[in-house]
């Protein structure tokens, strides 16, 4: 009976697992504020009150009005449809807004009652300050020649939550000539934090934002950040789109010992120009992030590491390398996420590039379809990965150890040139070390085509619906599958029985592919073929390791832990 009941609650971790991810239309409480402003178009700042009834016209009046706030004194600003524009906007502490609201009735829904806003012309948009919400709004068009089109965040940490951010850009600094590569530049296409900035960032969606030239196309931390990102859309932005001397690198950029957690968000058709690093992900100069449960699929670099690279050193030119940190100040995580179709030019480094000085773990992760993996100079805890790539683990440099690498799947070809010790891994190619097998995994044949009946693609929120017809799905089981129409990619975001919503614009497209899990079947020889490691306590769904497959208690090898099921148990 103990066995059945762990099996039901085993079962019901696998489908709680997936979460619906970007921005949505949440419930604002306004009795929780003891002042509540109303701003619409078609209000106004010398004759309105605030009120429903009689709205002011400006966010930036309705802020002037506020004062004598604290945390048990808070205020709101609740925004109608249209369109805002106006000069730079200082946040207040203990004020958030929202928008998304119909002006006629004040009900909220933050796709179809769109608040725009954008700043005048060549002006950032946004400056950021503690304890302070923005939620809800279409943030668009903003072009500034500095950090931060959007906002910026100096030592301020402001939540930031179901917005989408859209058309952003940092231009290149005036006369930008510098005397080397990867210098600082104009960082943060949407948003810029820096010195001690811990900001939450969820639920948003950043779309086709850039930099000329700067790291960061949707979000840059500089120096000292932390915080929290998740649960953000980071789709087809690029950097680097006029960068002299490769200072451009990511979708989000981590830089200078800053160490935010950065979970369960998307990457999906992000570019790095310009011979820059990684299209998805950047992490450099000792930044030590935990970096979970993310999907990154269809992510380029014209250099390195089309989804993710990590760095420890920076590129030095006039002065020193830094002395390596101990483990205990500089130690990147890298748990439970999915790289699927991204590539660099070298194709060396699609998935990701773990590079300079780097001491980390990289455990329960999938890699499938990039262009390679790539270790270098590095002291890695490789455990529990599905890597059907060329895999390259090279290089040392004194003060660093060797890597250890168990419990994979590596199917690819190897390059091994580098102090490691493997054991307990599955590889095509053989392995010396301790208990290596090379057997063909079997993986459990679950990828499937489906024909639309319809697809229609939804500008406001960049999603396009598959309408299917005699669907057997349960709802939101699909949620984080990835998708393949033609030479298009994308991402399943929710299901019903009769639609698939996936990110980005697959309209027109009548043949598309569901990939497979990669999930090993019954069969397979990964199961309680791993070591017992203490610090890979759940797989890649989140699921306790190890669990008895067969005939041990012993780790499988994988990204996942085979469930069996239990007879009478569904």
């Amino acid at each position: 009976m103990k066995s059945k009941i762990a099996a039901i609650i085993v079962l019901i971790s696998i489908y709680s697992f997936a979460q619906v991810i970007g921005p949505k239309t949440a419930e604002v409480k306004s009795d929780l504020y003891s002042k509540v402003f109303y701003v619409s178009e078609t209000g106004s700042d010398e004759s309105g009150n605030g009120t429903k009834e009689s709205p002011y016209k400006s966010i930036q009046f309705a802020l002037s009005k506020l004062s004598g706030l604290s945390e048990k004194n808070r205020a709101a600003i609740i925004v109608a449809e249209g369109k805002y524009s106006g000069e730079t906007i200082q946040l207040k502490e203990f004020v958030d807004m929202f928008g998304g609201f119909r002006a006629s009735t004040w009900k909220r829904d933050i796709f179809t009652n769109a608040s725009i806003l954008s700043a005048n012309p060549g002006e950032r948009l946004f400056i950021g300050a503690d304890n302070c919400k923005i939620d809800g709004f279409n943030i668009r068009n903003n072009q500034f020649r500095g950090k931060g089109a959007a906002l910026y965040c100096n030592g301020t940490s402001p939540t930031i939550t179901n917005n989408t951010f859209f058309r952003n850009k940092t231009l290149i600094p005036e006369n930008w000539k510098p005397k080397y590569r990867h210098l600082v530049a104009n960082d943060g296409g949407a948003v810029y934090c820096e010195n001690g900035s811990s900001p939450i960032i969820s639920d948003n969606m950043f779309y086709d934002n850039s930099t000329e030239c700067g790291r960061g196309a949707g979000i840059a931390l500089h120096k000292n950040c932390n915080g929290i990102i998740s649960g953000n859309v980071f789709m087809n932005n690029v950097v680097g789109l006029n960068d002299p001397e490769r200072s451009s690198e990511g979708a989000l950029s981590v830089f200078d010992w800053s160490s935010p957690i950065i979970e369960n968000n998307i990457f999906l058709n992000n570019d790095a120009l310009a011979a820059n690093d990684a299209g998805g992900l950047f992490v450099a100069l000792w930044s030590a992030p935990k970096i979970l449960k993310n999907i990154f699929v269809n992510n380029s670099a014209t250099d390195d590491a089309g989804a993710l690279f990590v760095g420890g050193q920076e590129h030095r030119y006039d002065k020193p390398l830094d002395p390596i940190p101990p483990k205990d100040k500089f130690y990147v995580e890298v748990d439970g996420n999915l790289f699927v179709a991204n590539s660099n030019k070298s194709k060396n480094s699609g998935a990701y590039r773990i590079t300079m000085e780097t001491r980390g773990s990289f455990l329960n992760n999938i890699c499938v379809y990039n262009t390679g993996v790539y270790f270098q100079r590095s002291e890695m805890e490789i455990f529990n990965n599905t890597l059907l790539e060329n895999f390259i683990l090279i290089e040392t440099k004194e003060g660093l150890g060797k890597s250890y690498v168990a419990n994979n799947i590596i199917w690819g070809d190897l390059n091994i040139d580098a102090p490691v010790e493997f054991s307990n891994n599955n590889s095509r190619k053989e392995l010396t070390g301790k208990n290596n097998i090379s057997k063909d995994p079997l993986f459990v044949k679950d990828s499937f085509r489906i024909e639309p009946i319809l697809t229609a693609f939804n500008n406001m929120n960049q999603t396009t619906y598959l309408f299917i017809s005699n669907s057997k799905f349960k709802e939101n089981e699909l949620i984080g599958r990835v998708v393949k129409a033609g030479n298009k990619w994308s991402v399943v975001k929710a299901n019903t029985k009769e639609n698939i919503e996936i990110w980005g614009d697959l309209s027109g497209e009548l043949d598309v592919l569901i990939l497979s899990s990669f999930k090993v079947d019954k069969y397979s020889p990964c199961i309680d073929s791993g070591k017992k490691l203490e610090n890979v306590k759940k797989d890649y769904e989140g699921n306790p390791r190890p669990i008895k497959g067969k005939t041990s208690l012993s780790h499988d090898i994988g990204a996942y832990e085979f469930i069996p099921m239990l007879k009478g148990v569904k």
